[in-house]
């Protein structure tokens, strides 16, 4: 038990920003080695092993090391950017690099130093959503090749991207692949609003939530409007979209821009959702809501800091300072939560997207626990209806049962997109019923 309550005093220290994973773990006050040592080697499985953690039943030691999944992650960006490092590889000391013991075939570059190597930038795929209220994937793909592009096949896990190919996404069937830093600002698709600059994973929300034709659909929390925009061209145009923002400047952005896609179903109102009535007879047949609230952007790539916010700081960070981030996690949640327990209310609502582009579990999962444990109408939609060809889910030591974990989406930068969380819900009527699903397995 005395090596259990150190595991425990490590982890305490480490989310507590007392010391790093190896400064705790090796310190000479942690005995019983032998065992740290198995913790260790479950770390590496999961930061390094393409099958990840294996053959393992859910003991204290796999429980501890998925509870924290996250964080590690997280060290591990943190320890790569301090490092100056392209490759997970370029961590290992050049004296074993070079013995020949280790296999460095797998390459995932995620991280590009820039001219005069001071800093490390996190690269992301160009990624083009094509707007098909005005064109189609083919003749977008057929664009590019004229202008010296190679169309690639689609893979379910994408390793380097070479220069000057394009690939349709494997997972979206609207979206398309070129080779980061892509410049298509003044692109004349671009221009025209046949293609629209969206990353991968804010395009899941849309995808998933797929209205049919002539629904009507409440976007919460809507400006800047691509996921709007991408509603719209899933509707081809058709039925009622009701954008709600509070911010007056972001809302006129919001106009702008569907107007350029070429939407003509989406009305925007300046406004809290919150302040609306479910029982509005305005909305009295909405039966699809896209929730995207506030939330800490902690998974938004190019801003990195972001990206590693529990461990960029020093040692040395005040207790002051961490309390801060709690109440700002805590006070997100609570609009988070509320937000969803709103849309619930809609008497014809059926289902319900939420998603944040965070990688906190206070902002993901345990909102979902909470939400789940205050509604006898809703339940998460299954993985079958949720892009169950994505691998990444949720994080399954947050809920009792792992199928829970399961039914939720989560991405991160290793996934060539931004760190993200999607969850479905499903008012429990409709728990049998695909029709509308049916398209998302893919």
């Amino acid at each position: 038990m005395n090596f259990y309550k150190q595991a425990a005093d490590i982890l305490t220290k480490l989310s507590a920003r007392e010391g790093s994973i190896k400064s705790l773990t090796l310190a000479d006050t942690v005995k019983d080695k032998k065992k740290i040592n198995i913790a260790i080697l479950l770390v590496h499985d999961l930061l390094f092993s393409s099958g990840g953690i294996k053959n393992l039943s859910d003991g204290p030691y796999k429980t501890a090391i998925m509870r924290n999944e996250i964080m590690l992650r997280a060290e591990l960006v943190k320890l790569k950017i301090k490092s100056k490092v392209k490759y997970n590889e370029d961590l290992i000391s050049s004296d074993y690099r070079n013995s020949g013991n280790i296999d460095l075939a797998n390459h995932e570059p995620f991280y590009v130093r820039d001219a005069k190597m001071h800093s490390i930038t996190v690269v992301l795929p160009r990624y083009v959503r094509v707007n098909t209220l005005k064109t189609t994937v083919k003749k977008v793909i057929e664009h590019f090749q004229l202008k010296g592009y190679v169309l690639e096949e689609p893979i379910k896990v994408l390793s380097d991207i070479s220069t000057r190919t394009i690939r349709k996404d494997f997972h979206l069937p609207d979206l398309l692949i070129l080779p980061p830093k892509t410049d298509l600002h003044d692109h004349s698709l671009y221009l025209s609003g046949e293609i629209i600059l969206q990353d991968k994973a804010s395009c899941f929300p849309a995808y998933i939530c797929s209205p049919p034709i002539d629904s009507h659909v409440i976007d919460a929390c809507a400006a800047p409007g691509n996921k709007t925009s991408h509603l719209s061209a899933i509707m081809k145009n058709t039925g009622k979209i009701w954008a709600f923002d509070l911010d007056k400047k972001r809302l006129r952005l919001l106009e702008k821009l569907t107007q350029k896609a070429g939407c003509k179903n989406i009305e925007a109102v300046h406004g809290s959702f919150l302040d609306v009535d479910p029982l509005d007879e305005r909305y009295s047949k909405v039966e699809y809501i896209l929730l995207d609230p506030s939330c800490s952007g902690s998974g938004i790539v190019n801003r990195l800091d972001k990206l590693v916010d529990a461990f960029e700081q020093e040692t040395d960070q005040s207790d002051t300072s961490q309390k801060s981030q709690d109440l700002r996690l805590k006070n997100l949640s609570e609009f988070q939560e509320k937000i969803i327990l709103h849309a619930f209310k809609f008497p014809s609502a059926k289902k319900i997207i939420y998603s944040t582009c965070s990688i906190h579990p206070q902002e993901n999962e345990q909102v979902i626990q909470r939400v789940l444990k205050q509604t006898d109408d809703f339940l998460l939609a299954n993985r079958n209806d949720v892009v169950p060809t994505w691998e990444r889910r949720g994080i399954s030591s947050e809920f009792n049962e792992v199928e829970t974990a399961d039914k939720l989406i989560r991405t991160l930068p290793e996934d060539f997109t931004n760190g993200f969380f999607v969850a479905c819900f499903i008012r429990i009527s409709e728990n049998e019923i695909n029709d509308n699903t049916s398209n998302l397995k893919t």
